[in-house]
């Protein structure tokens, strides 16, 4: 746009959506009575604004809505990689805690199991029916569902550049599909498991949740002199740009090194722009450590870090997120890969409703139900989508489930790093035409499954006999 009112603009847009939401969330009681959190309303309400300009109204032309979806997509990326870079600067509860490494190991199988499934869809569907699909297309499963829109449309964007069309939108469509059947098949889900599992549960009435609760983790712990003379929120931003910036310089250094690797330094560059949240969260997590030692050391006086302040940007950050997400979904994308999106989503969605029942038994002894659950909203969906299917059976965060699930995820980006490098076999089994790299990929993903299930096993068993010890 014109006189840099680009990004003011969408900044604009997006708010004004979310203000829109708001306002029927809290006066329309068909509103009311769901579990669509704001931000995904407000991202439906986005994309029907931008499809009424273009084809109702002619406002938008076909190039300029591209554009807009496109740099959406880019906005989704940054919003998800300042969402968990807050997340991981806050200060953590450091006792020791087996479901959260119990949480971090069952996230990473799940990248790889549903990766495994949504390869062989993927081959399956180039096989008998659409010989000319991109073939890493299947992978899009564990990044749409498991890991979120933001990193879906991270990878979709960079198989675009290498010959996926529409390669972001139908990451993000995939991704929103995820969404649906996080929150529409999620609570049929729950009833099940009440009616026939978890018989004295109960599940309470959206009406019967106070408005304000207590956010035991998120209080305020800022200790800066106001002789600094610069605001709170101005060094919690201070702290998120600095990592943001250590990031791009990590990952642009890495870049230049693994240039004259080819063809393979090629893809891996292009798997560490995609893996961006990732990389700035490991930063985070460091410089968290490297605060807390200096204060140790009272080398550093001051606390810095707010655990209030930083919890606020990363949830405003992830609602512009899925807000963004949704709103840059392109209707001809959609009806170009309907079948296959389709087909792939159905068979995920169906596949993590089991799977994710049967390993939440194995895991967790206590709060299993509260564990099942979110998982699941989790691995459709994001954390979001996890704690509002939670809240129809824990409304006033009673369990320690959304600490496990923000904790585990933390733990998983170390043990799961291996995921960047098993994405990069089917791309590059794409760009040198060599379909053998779609069995590494596989054998990749079970090997790392198998490692993954071994050390959750002993750790479940070790945590086992420390209860029976005391």
């Amino acid at each position: 746009m014109e006189n840099g009112w680009g990004v003011a603009m969408y900044f604009s847009g997006i708010a004004a959506c979310l203000g829109i939401a708001t306002v029927l969330k809290l006066k329309v009681r068909l509103f009311q009575k769901h579990l669509m959190p704001t931000s995904m309303l407000a991202g439906v309400i986005g994309f029907i604004a931008l499809q009424i300009g273009r084809y109702v109204f002619g406002w938008v032309t076909e190039e300029k809505l591209v554009q807009i979806q496109n740099e959406l997509g880019y906005l989704v990326s940054h919003m998800m990689a300042i969402g968990f870079i807050s997340l991981a600067l806050k200060d953590r509860n450091k006792k020791k805690n087996n479901d959260i490494a119990n949480t971090g190991y069952a996230i990473v199988i799940t990248y790889m199991v549903q990766g495994i499934l949504g390869m062989t869809v993927s081959l399956l569907l180039i096989k008998f029916f659409f010989p000319d699909l991109f073939p890493p297309f299947g992978m899009l499963l564990p990044l749409g569902f498991a890991q979120g829109p933001g990193q879906a449309v991270n990878i979709g964007i960079k198989w675009e550049e290498a010959g996926f069309r529409s390669g972001a939108n139908v990451s993000l469509a995939v991704a929103n599909l995820g969404f649906v059947w996080a929150l529409i098949g999620g609570v049929p889900f729950l009833n099940f498991l009440l009616k026939r599992v978890y018989k004295n549960q109960r599940k309470y009435s959206i009406h019967e949740v106070k408005d304000l609760e207590h956010d035991r983790y998120s209080q305020r712990t800022i200790s800066v002199p106001k002789s600094v003379h610069i605001d709170d929120l101005s060094i919690q931003l201070l702290l998120i740009g600095s990592v943001y910036l250590a990031t791009y310089l990590f990952i642009y250094g890495v870049s230049k090194l693994l240039t004259p690797l080819g063809t393979f330094g090629e893809t891996i560059s292009e798997m560490l722009w995609g893996f961006n949240f990732i990389i700035g969260t490991v930063i985070a997590i460091g410089l968290r450590v490297f605060m807390d030692r200096m204060r140790v050391k009272r080398v550093i006086r001051i606390n810095y870090a707010d655990n209030y302040l930083l919890q606020r940007i990363s949830a405003g950050a992830f609602d512009f997120m899925i807000t963004a997400s949704l709103a840059a979904i392109s209707v001809t994308v959609l009806s170009d890969y309907f079948v296959p999106i389709l087909v792939l989503t159905t068979a995920g969605g169906l596949f993590t409703m089991v799977y994710t029942y049967f390993i939440g038994r194995l895991i967790y002894e206590k709060e299993q139900l509260e564990h099942i659950i979110a998982l699941y909203g989790m691995w459709t969906g994001t954390i979001t989508t996890g704690i509002a299917l939670l809240r129809e059976i824990d409304p006033y965060s009673k369990t320690n489930v959304p600490e496990n699930l923000v904790l585990g995820s933390g733990y998983a980006i170390f043990v799961g790093f291996p995921l960047m490098i098993i994405l990069g076999l089917p791309l590059q089994g794409y760009k040198l035409n060599q379909p053998i790299y779609y069995f590494w990929a596989f054998v990749a993903m079970a090997a790392v499954t198998l490692i993954m299930t071994v050390l959750l096993v002993r750790n479940v068993k070790s945590g086992k006999k420390a209860v029976q010890g005391k």
